[in-house]
């Protein structure tokens, strides 16, 4: 890494005249009352872009480091250039060097990312050439993906290249290889209607005789817009030396908002499951939008993991006064539990600047296990003065310490926070008091985020 921070300072060196300089820092500091511990994340991305170059990287800080995301302290590195790379377009030509993010079709073959809620950051460290003309794309990588602790190890290589056949059809396929005996092929098809397009693409890994599959289809007709997805995944997980998967394929849950939606999520498992996911989506006029959705996820073995019903109401009842109702049931294996979710989300415009927000969830599990029930509320009550500052007051309750073999040290939570924007580049986030565990999830991937007390203090800014 240190020679391609030199050379990185060279080229930056070179570019910086008369050149676009975006610099970007991310501050998160956590004090947990719980053993006076005190968490720091920093990130600071600077990106300085001249004529066809372009040039980046990352510095990131974690000192002391998170236990609870890096169990394994010792193997990070608590200042480190975790993200850097050079960038030169000439006519239909693109070439990267050094470190990128890059998804060959649906990510049934490759897809890398960084999701910082998550705590992912999967890029590749090598090469990469990407030609795109008029009706065809071809990309070209090599490179060593890095998991959480910037390691890397296993070296891939690959391609992925589409084309347009017609106007409304176009193809596809993708080659990942790492070694003799870890390659995975993909082919894909997209075509496009006036009424709507649908996307099939097919995988085959060399280290199964069985073949994954992907499809969707889309559809709009007046009012009406339907989604339809379908997945059948066996043996598609595709892991470097460190266990960090190359492919990220769709999940085919719906991704939620709301706290309490998230409390039971669905975990991707390219492994083992199939599935679909149906969303109907209506818009009867300017004021209403109703949402139907449902998914269900299933092994192999036919063993159900995961199922869902969800619909959705919103009403502009007035220019004042904005009005969403849901509700779900959920089944998750994982925790073997059923769920029942209804909530109500107030916005209410109290002036052209202020804005209330009032939100009310409710959640009622059932335990498969033994047949146990109870409850969760959560309360959500903010003011907002655009684009100055908001504050906001969260509380959240449980009944589940009335269960019999069941201990918990409180049975309520509740935080109070301030954001205060200082104009459109700057913005700082202070929250203080207690928080219930949980989930953070995207596309199927999850992390729990385990019961907090204490002070968060998180710092944007942008120049």
């Amino acid at each position: 890494m240190k020679i391609i921070a030199s050379i990185l300072f060279l080229a930056l060196s070179t570019v910086m005249v008369h050149a676009q300089v975006t610099v970007r820092n991310q501050f998160e500091f956590t004090h947990w009352d719980e053993g006076d511990r005190d968490i720091l994340e920093n990130w600071s991305d600077v990106s300085v872009q001249r004529d066809q170059y372009q040039i980046g990287l990352r510095y990131e800080i974690n000192h002391p480091p998170d236990p609870y995301i890096y169990p394994q302290e010792d193997l990070l590195k608590e200042y480190d250039l975790t993200y850097g790379y050079a960038e030169l377009t000439h006519g239909v030509v693109t070439f990267t060097a050094g470190d990128y993010y890059t998804m060959f079709g649906r990510g049934l073959v490759l897809r890398t990312y960084e999701d910082r809620n998550l705590r992912v950051d999967n890029n590749l460290r090598g090469a990469r050439l990407r030609v795109s003309g008029s009706g065809y794309q071809v990309t070209g990588i090599a490179g060593k993906m890095r998991d959480k602790y910037n390691r890397r190890e296993d070296a891939v290589y690959g391609i992925d290249g589409e084309v347009n056949l017609l106007e409304s059809l176009k193809i596809g396929g993708s080659y990942l290889q790492q070694d003799d005996e870890n390659r995975i092929w993909s082919s894909r098809l997209n075509l496009y209607h006036s009424l709507g397009d649908m996307v099939v693409e097919v995988a085959k890994p060399q280290w199964t005789d069985q073949i994954s599959s992907y499809f969707a289809m889309n559809a709009a007709a007046g009012p009406f817009a339907l989604t339809f997805e379908y997945k059948d995944y066996h043996h598609l997980a595709f892991r470097n030396s460190f266990g960090t998967e190359y492919n990220a394929a769709p999940s085919l849950s719906r991704e939620h908002s709301y706290t309490l939606l998230n409390r039971h999520p669905h975990a991707l498992n390219m492994d083992d499951e199939k599935g679909y996911q149906i969303e109907l989506n209506y818009y009867p006029g300017l004021t209403w939008e109703f949402t139907l959705n449902h998914s269900e996820t299933v092994n192999h073995a036919g063993v159900r993991l995961f199922r869902e019903y969800y619909g959705e109401v919103h009403h502009y009842v007035s220019d004042n006064l904005d009005v969403r109702s849901a509700g779900s049931w959920t089944f998750d294996l994982t925790t073997n539990t059923k769920s029942i979710t209804p909530l109500i989300d107030i916005l209410y415009t109290l002036s052209e600047r202020e804005q209330l927000h009032l939100g009310y969830q409710h959640q009622h599990i059932t335990n498969r296990f033994n047949s146990s029930e109870y409850d969760d509320d959560l309360l959500q009550i903010e003011y907002s003065r655009s684009p100055w500052y908001s504050i906001a007051l969260v509380g959240e309750y449980t009944n589940q310490d009335q269960l019999k073999n069941i201990s918990l040290d409180r049975n309520y939570w509740i935080y109070g926070s301030l954001t205060l924007q200082f104009g459109a580049k700057h913005q700082i986030e202070l929250l203080y008091g207690s928080r219930q565990a949980g989930f953070v999830c995207m596309g199927g991937i999850c992390r729990y985020e385990p019961e907090f007390e204490g002070l968060e203090i998180k710092l944007v800014n942008r120049f």
